[in-house]
This record gives structure tokens, C-alpha cells and sequence, in this order.
């Protein structure tokens, strides 16, 4: 994939969501944080692929 694809867009896009949704959630739902880490975590999960699908 290269920079700038439509592709890398689409995932750089998604995980800036998801981590401003993690963001918001934290500050949001205090009481329940499992939402938190989810989304956290999902955002995380996707950065990593976007770099191995970049990187090889």
C-alpha cells in the first residue's frame, strides 16, 4: 500500500475515530471504562495492520 492511497486514508480516517471515540468515552462514561478499552483497543489494532500492510 502506499502513502497517500485511497486506502491508507480510509485507515488512518477509522483510526483517528476510534481513538477520538476512546477519548471521549473515557472522559464520558467514567463509570464503565470497559467501553474505553475496547475502543482503545481496536484503534490500536488497526494502526498496527495499517503499518504492516504499509511496511510489507
Amino acid at each position: 500500500m502506499r502513502r497517500g492511497s485511497p486506502v491508507d486514508q480510509l485507515l488512518t480516517l477509522l483510526f483517528m475515530l476510534l481513538a477520538i471515540g476512546a477519548v471521549v468515552c473515557y472522559f464520558a462514561v467514567p463509570s464503565n471504562p470497559a467501553v474505553y478499552w475496547i475502543l482503545g483497543g481496536l484503534a490500536v489494532l488497526l494502526r498496527i495492520t495499517h503499518y504492516i500492510l504499509r511496511f510489507f
